[in-house]
This record gives structure tokens, sequence and C-alpha cells, in this order.
């Protein structure tokens, strides 16, 4: 929810945003909403101690203040998230003698800081977001471990929690347990780290048998995430982990002692690392960018931490290879680049010699053609760009890896090869930087690989129309046969919807229809009736804040969709119209196109020429074979074909 550059610390207009303190009586109401919101019934006094609370809430040295962020789009402050917020301990803390040996100095300084170990920035103690309060991750790394554990938690693979640090919500296919109870928030923890990295709000319908692999959906609405936007307005723009302190690989941090990263300040006894250090006193919290298993923790069992250990260590160096690949691929793009302005200047004084001889050697072009369609980076760009193409945003952020083996290699000319090695780019890095470059597609980094992750597809490039439209010519060059016709079905939306829900005329009218042979009849596509109740819920503000599956139904919407006929009310027990508060967005779509009117057109291909357009249900073209009295010979019978048939011969 805040994961994007500037939605917690900053305005719109770049103005910095202004909290309010609160005074010692709304510090009270706070801690007593936090015992009794956030802490489970169960939780116990030996468990946590007042003196703790106390002092989180109410030491007299630091402030408390308030900051409300209004919702996307909203004019005003109404169901603003409000943030409480807590200022760094200031004071004599971790601050000792020189006279006091070592170990006693140590141990006054853990005492002390154990209540609220942040000494450098302000902590965001916690989140409401409309009627629900929920903790934040820096008062969370500072409850005992036997509190944590009575939270409602929901566990994660390691390798998962990259994606939500940069910014998705937790599908449910990546979720290992869901609580069977809970207030609507969880937390969320990876497998061997004991430490909770975020918080989020259950989507509807998420239980133990929806979660899983294979599952689709959002199971968790995630609120705030270590590397959110929160996480680096509270560490000061000092992103300082103790992969930077100590040196090498991400891996070796965490299997390393807790003790060897160097520094002053409170450690966290759950994640082994100084709390000002950036990362919520969690070594297994590396960079704002992905969570780790504590290794040396006791918090899993042996042959886990064994497994996931192994996991870690194949990930980094499958990083580690993908960097040096890259590295010497970006090298030879480089070189190739240098090249690239003559060679384009060479080919556009070869297309003019070729235009000037046109007439006398048509088939030395034709041959030119057949040997540039040939050339490996035509065939590299063309399968690129065929893959880009059939990709649909809901499978996006994908591996660019994965992006190669599984879209580009399938998408290649019948009978060719890739050969990335007999291009100028040599590797698949500097390729796709210089699709990048022209605006086509967005790459995502992570952990130094500049092209990790392909972020997004911008479908209405240049580049990409064109190479629709190729395929479209390549797929009706092969079809045999003359004139093509094909049915499609459309629709019309009644007039008591219409004045009912208030539509626009000029959308009901299909004004804007690509054909033009429906525009200003009122027939529709499938489509474009959905766009209209599309519009209509974002207009009245339907849609679920916190579920976007989910809608609400409001009046019109209940008279047009879900009232019984009088037939319906004679055969209902009842007798009485039921209407539903919430619905999902499938069965609203569905229950939206079969109150419409229907139509059919017939369309000719290719061209989309529509030939005839009616009302009512296309007609049927029905088949029967019937037996003669000897049973030898068969008679077959094709009836309503006459109705039609001057539009298919």
């Amino acid at each position: 929810m805040f994961h994007k550059e500037g939605s917690f610390h900053k305005k719109a207009h770049g103005k910095k945003l202004n909290d309010t303190p609160i005074n010692k009586s709304q510090r009270k109401k706070l801690r007593e909403s936090f015992l009794t919101s956030i802490l489970p019934a169960s939780t116990s006094v030996d468990q946590i101690s007042s003196d703790l609370v106390n002092h989180i809430f109410l030491d007299p040295n630091s402030d408390v203040s308030t900051r409300k962020i209004k919702l996307p789009g909203a004019t005003s402050k109404a169901g603003a998230t409000c943030f409480f917020i807590r200022s760094p301990t200031t004071g004599v803390v971790g601050v000792h003698s020189k006279n006091e040996n070592t170990t006693t100095a140590t141990t006054q300084t853990s005492r002390t800081l154990v209540s609220w170990p942040y000494t450098k920035y302000p902590q965001v103690l916690l989140l409401q977001v409309g009627q629900i309060l929920m903790p934040s991750l820096a008062l969370l790394s500072v409850l005992p471990k036997s509190v944590l554990d009575e939270l409602p938690t929901v566990m994660i693979p390691a390798s998962v929690s990259k994606f939500l640090c940069r910014g998705a919500d937790l599908m449910r296919s990546g979720m290992m347990s869901i609580p069977s109870k809970h207030d609507g928030w969880v937390v969320i923890r990876a497998v061997g780290n004991p430490q909770p990295f975020a918080v989020g709000f259950v989507t509807r319908g998420a239980d133990g048998t929806s979660i899983g692999p294979e599952k689709k959906g959002v199971g968790v609405q995630i609120v705030t995430c270590y590397g959110d936007d929160i996480y680096r307005s509270q560490t000061g723009g000092l992103i300082e982990s103790s992969l930077e302190k100590c040196g090498g690989s991400a891996a070796t941090v965490v299997k390393s002692s807790m003790d060897n990263c160097g520094g002053e300040g409170a450690r966290s006894e759950l994640g082994g690392d100084i709390f000002d250090h950036g990362n919520y006193g969690n070594v297994g919290f590396v960079q704002g960018k992905q969570v780790y298993n504590l290794c040396s923790g006791g918090s899993s069992s042996g042959d886990a931490s064994e497994v996931d250990d192994e996991q870690v260590d194949m990930e980094q160096r499958s990083i580690k290879d993908q960097q040096e690949e890259d590295e010497h691929g970006y090298e030879r793009g480089e070189q190739g680049q240098n090249d690239e302005q003559n060679t384009t200047m060479e080919m556009d004084d070869k297309l003019k010699e070729v235009a000037v001889v046109n007439t006398k050697e048509n088939e030395t072009e034709e041959t030119e053609q057949v040997e540039k369609n040939d050339d490996p980076e035509t065939i590299l760009l063309e399968a690129f760009q065929d893959a880009a193409i059939r990709i649909s945003k809901s499978q996006l952020p994908m591996l660019t890896s994965t992006f190669y083996t599984q879209h580009m290699l399938p998408a290649r000319r019948e009978g060719s090869s890739i050969d990335l090695k007999s291009t100028r780019y040599k590797k698949l890095g500097p390729f796709l930087m210089e699709q990048a470059e022209k605006g086509i597609i967005t790459l995502g980094a992570s952990n130094g690989d500049a092209v990790a992750f392909l972020k997004s597809i911008d479908g209405s490039h240049l580049d990409l129309r064109e190479a629709r439209r190729r395929k479209k010519d390549e797929i009706q060059s092969t079809q045999t046969g003359g004139k093509k016709t094909t049915l499609v079905n459309l629709y019309i939306i009644p007039h008591s919807i219409v004045a009912s829900m208030r539509l626009c005329e000029d959308d009901v009218k299909a004004i804007n229809a690509k054909s033009e042979e429906r525009r200003g009849t009122g027939y529709l596509t499938a489509s474009e009736c959905r766009d209209i109740l599309k519009q209509y819920l974002q207009e009245n503000e339907l849609v679920d804040e916190f579920d976007p599956e989910m809608v609400r139904v409001d009046g019109p919407l209940c008279d047009s969709l879900f009232r019984k006929t009088k037939r319906q009310l004679q055969n209902d027990e009842l007798g009485v119209n039921e209407y539903p508060e919430n619905v999902t967005r499938k069965e609203l779509n569905n229950r939206w196109l079969e109150k419409m009117d229907r139509a059919y057109a017939i369309v000719a291909l290719p061209g989309s020429h529509i030939i005839s357009m009616k009302r009512g249900d296309a007609p049927k073209i029905s088949f029967s074979v019937e037996a003669r009295q000897s049973k030898k010979k068969f008679i077959t019978r094709v009836r309503g074909l006459e109705e039609v048939s001057a539009y298919l011969f």
C-alpha cells in the first residue's frame, strides 16, 4: 500500500507531511488500544512486561505524533490511514563509563535499550486503516518471541519474500499456512526467520482450503512490508545491512555469527543485528530486497534449516553467475553499439540502391528479402515481438529467463533457431536493454542484475502494433479459400436499466464502436458492455477498498440485476426480494450480461466487415440423420440453413 516512493513521507506536491503530537492522555489511550486490539487475549503478564509497554508509549523523553495520509484519489481525509510515530530514544541510552568493565557496560546498555532501541530516526508504532489498528514492523521487532508466536501469522517460503519487498501482494499460491482466527489482519513471516517482515489484510474467502500451489487470487493485501517507503523514510536513506558491513554474499551473512558485524547500539536477541543499522535488528533482512532464514537461530528444525541453507546457496550462486554473464554481455553489447550507426547507414544505402533498380531486378530483391528474414537479429526481434504481444498483464512481473525460455523460444519462426552469439548483442541482457530504451518494455533490477525482471510491456508501442499486423498477414496468407464469415454475439442494454442506473447515452448507443456499422445503433460487444458496468462501479466508488475482487451493490444495481420477476416471486417459497450487499466481480459481470437483450452479427473475414446485424438469438442450423426402411441407406436433413445461406455461400 505504501511501497511507491513518496507515498509515506511526502505529499503529491513534494512538501513533507506535518505530524501532530498527542498529549499524555491520548498516549495512554493508545497504549490501551495496543493491549486490547493488537495483543491476543491469551497473552499473559509474564510474556510481556508492563515496563516495556509503558516505556514504548509513555516515555517522557520521547514524543508520539500522528500523521494522516489520504487515500489515493480522495479529496478529504475521511477514511485516511493514520500513523502513530515515536521519536528516537534520547538521553544516556547506550553510553557507559570507561571505568566499568566491558561485561557490566554491555549489560547496562542492553537493559536500557531493550525497551525502545531506535536512537537515530523516528519509527512508526501503529497504523490505523479505517477502524482496524495494526502493529508496525518496528514495534514487532522489539516484542518478545513468545508474543510474536501468539499473533495471527502467515508463513511463506523465504524465496517469496523478494516479491513482497518489491511491492506485490501475497498470492494464495505462495502461502504455506493461514490462521483460522484473526481480526482481518495478519503478520507475515518467512520460514526460518521468526521475525515478521510484513503486515496486511486477509482477502475475502482466503482460508486453509484456498491456499497452496496452483491456487489463484490474492491471499493477503500488503499494508506495510520491509523495503517499502515507510522503511526507507525511517532509515533516513540509510539502507545499510549486515551484508555491507561484513562483506560477502547474503547467504554468507546469514550463516555467519551474530556478533561478527561491529557497531554501537542495541542488538536484537531475535534477529542478531543492531536495530539502528536499518533492518529492524535482523541479519536476515537484506538491503530492503529480500528476507533470508536465520541459519544460526534455533527456531527451525535442523532438517528445515539445511534445506533452506541449500536453497539460499543455490539462489546466490545463480545470481552471481547471472551477474558475471551479464557483465560480459554488456561489454560485447557496447562494442556492437559503437558500429550500430554505421550499420544503419549501410542498410539505408542498400535499400536506396534496391529502390532504383526495382523495376529491373525483382528477382534480386526477393533474394535479398529472404536473406534478411533469415538474419539472426531479425529472427530474435520477431520472436521477442511475437512473445510480447501474447503476454497478458496478469502474467507480469516475470523473470527474464522465464520470458526467454517459455515465451521467446516457442514464438520463434517455424524451422528457425535463435542464435544470440551470431548477433551483435551476444547476450540476452543487452538486447532487452535496447528494447527498454525504446520504451517497449520496462525492466526491474534485483541484487545487482539490471535485467532480472520483466515488469511491464507497452502493448500500444508502434513496433508491437506493426508486429500484430505482420502476424495477422501471415495467418491470412496461410488460409485457403475465398470469403469467410463468422458469427458474433452482441448485446443491447434495456431502456429500464439505462434509466435506473443513469448510464451515459453515448456509451449505450456505441458511439465510439470500432466498427462503423455499429456506431449509434446500440449493438455492443461483451467487452464494451462490461466496460460500461466497470465505469459505473468506479464513478460510484462501489469497489471494495481492501478486496478489489468484491463489489458493493447499491440501489440501482439491486433493482436492475437482482429484482425478481412476478413469476419468480410466485414460484419462490418466501415470495420476497432478497438483495445481496456484496458480490464478486465475476458474479456481477455474469448477471449483467444475462440481463442484456440479445443480438448477433454476421461478419466477413478478413476485414471484419459486418454483413448483417439483427436483434434476437442467432439462427441455429440443425442436422439429423434418418435411416430408410432397409437401414442400408441414410438421409441427412439440414434445417435452418436458408436463413444464413445468403451470407455463407
